[in-house]
């Protein structure tokens, strides 16, 4: 497949849209951080004594790494976030009937609490929205569909973005800070399993279903669409400002992966040509200068490894964040402490 290549011109009308909407006034008090998931066996290499999920957070001000604390891990999958305004650690961990629950961790106190229960697995967790709400991608008990949660950490309530709906699945969300709105990907579960059957029938490369990016309101739970991609798979997204920062792929499972920026006002799309492979974990920087990122990027005179990044797209330079030297990197999160 070929990948579509901006003329340089547009590259250069991106760069300065994105300079145009962070603005040239002076930083803000709140400075931001990168909150890392990173699962190591506990002894080394040995598997007996099981895995660990290692939380660390990377000041993107002074680029101090800091290792926080090191969490059992007992999810299907590991994830933790940890909110330095409310010095905890929010994360996976097993509940009943091999469930999965939102945990939190007092990083002080070093105290754990359970705080859902009802939940089958946890997909993301983004801490220090509105009014004290955490907003969740994840699935309730014999359900299948992942729903957009919205759980209020002083009652412990849940709000669920169209409970009732069974069809609609939700793959990622994402926070924009200078709007307060969280934007979700979703796509419907019938479309996507009967393009499997006809993949499994043709014996061809899956096509995704149509796959639609929404604005969703935390305060009257009302979501509009911004944009709908056909048959074309959202992996990830980043909202930040007027923008949409976007990494898709024609098929289910295989490159190439392609890289947009989407108007979140008139959901007009403009793709990029970057020299990076990845496929989740994309975030817009504050001063819209470039985004962070976890995978690899593309240099024929540089071997390539896995990590989180940072990539300038006026200067097209990168900038080592964190690697995983013992373990794999999960996770991460683009964060702010007020």
């Amino acid at each position: 497949m070929k990948r579509t290549i901006l003329p340089n011109q547009f590259i250069a009308v991106v760069i300065t849209l994105l300079l145009f909407i962070a603005g040239c006034g002076p930083e803000e008090e709140a400075h931001e951080y990168l909150s890392i998931t990173n699962t190591e066996y506990v002894n080394g290499t040995d598997t007996d004594d099981g895995m660990i999920m290692r939380v660390y957070t990377y000041d993107l001000q002074t680029k101090a790494l800091t290792k926080l604390s090191d969490l059992p891990y007992t999810s299907q999958y590991p994830l933790t976030v940890a909110s330095l305004a409310n010095d905890t650690i929010y994360y996976s961990g097993a509940g009943k009937d091999k469930s999965d629950e939102l945990y939190s961790y007092d990083i002080q106190a070093q105290t754990t609490q359970q705080l859902s229960s009802g939940l089958f697995a946890i997909n993301s967790i983004i801490p220090d929205t509105v009014d004290h709400t955490l907003v969740m991608a994840a699935v309730k008990k014999g359900e299948r569909p992942v729903k957009v949660i919205f759980f209020d950490q002083k009652t412990q309530e849940m709000n669920i973005l169209n409970e009732d709906d069974l069809d609609t699945t939700t793959w990622e969300i994402s926070f924009n800070p200078e709007t307060s709105k969280t934007y979700a990907i979703q796509y419907s579960e019938e479309e996507q399993y009967n393009h499997m059957e006809e993949s499994n029938k043709t014996q061809t490369p899956m096509v995704p279903p149509n796959h639609t990016i929404i604005e969703i309101d935390p305060i009257s739970m009302q979501s509009r669409k911004v944009i709908e991609l056909h048959e074309e798979q959202i992996l990830t997204l980043s909202a930040r400002a007027e923008q949409i920062m976007i990494a898709t792929a024609k098929h289910i499972n295989k490159y190439p992966i392609e890289y947009s920026m989407v108007n979140i006002r008139t959901g007009e799309r403009t793709k990029m040509s970057l020299p990076i492979k990845a496929s989740s974990e994309l975030y817009l920087s504050k001063d819209g200068r470039g985004f962070y990122f976890l995978g690899e990027y593309v240099d024929a005179n540089v071997k390539q490894e896995r990590g989180i990044y940072y990539y300038d797209l006026k200067t097209q330079q990168f900038k080592e964040v964190f690697f995983q030297k013992e373990g794999f990197i999960n996770n991460f999160i683009l964060l702010s402490n007020p």
